[in-house]
């Protein structure tokens, strides 16, 4: 008899270990990241990190419109957070009573002097998209603005995003 209460003993004693082992097999499995389907994995190449750091440089970013707060500047080179896109992107605040409209002419006139090519967006009243080419790879800006929340006593803010694809593919404002 205390043969077979071992013999019972080591085959659930089997059992359990193996159920425990799946199970962990099967939580490591579920905590990696699911990919979307034909998401590519990007690597940054020094090219990509240079042009990133000349974008975040570019006097769109780093000049706004009198009166008004640079908020922030982020750059993301590629793959992670930015999509394997390179994006690099800064916030604008306008205190009230600035003038939108003078904060998106100073805007124009800053692209034009940086050669952008100005395309309006899919909705003109609250979007400009630019493209040009920079160290070899073409880039894209889109400049959104407007009152958050809209209203006469509202600030105003300016969001500039600047990107590319890593590699050269055309990333440019299609009009």
């Amino acid at each position: 008899m205390p043969q077979r209460v071992f013999a019972r003993t080591a085959v659930v004693s089997s059992v359990v270990v193996g159920v425990l082992v799946l199970s962990g097999l099967a939580i490591l499995q579920l905590a990696e990241p699911i990919k979307s389907p034909g998401a590519r994995e990007t690597e940054c190449t020094d090219a990509d990190h240079r042009l990133a750091e000349q974008l975040a440089r570019d006097r769109v970013l780093t000049s706004p419109p009198p009166g008004t707060t640079l908020d922030r500047i982020d750059q993301a080179p590629c793959g992670g957070e930015s999509d394997d896109w390179g994006r690099i992107s800064a916030a604008i605040s306008l205190p009230p009573g600035t003038s939108m409209d003078a904060a998106i002419d100073h805007y124009r006139t800053l692209l034009m002097a940086g050669r952008w090519r100005i395309v309006p967006g899919p909705d003109p009243a609250d979007r400009l998209c630019a493209d040009r080419e920079t160290s070899g790879q073409q880039v894209r800006l889109l400049l959104v603005y407007g009152r958050f929340p809209p209203g006469p006593h509202t600030y105003g803010k300016i969001e500039i995003e600047i990107s590319f694809l890593p590699g050269g593919e055309d990333l440019g404002c299609h009009s």
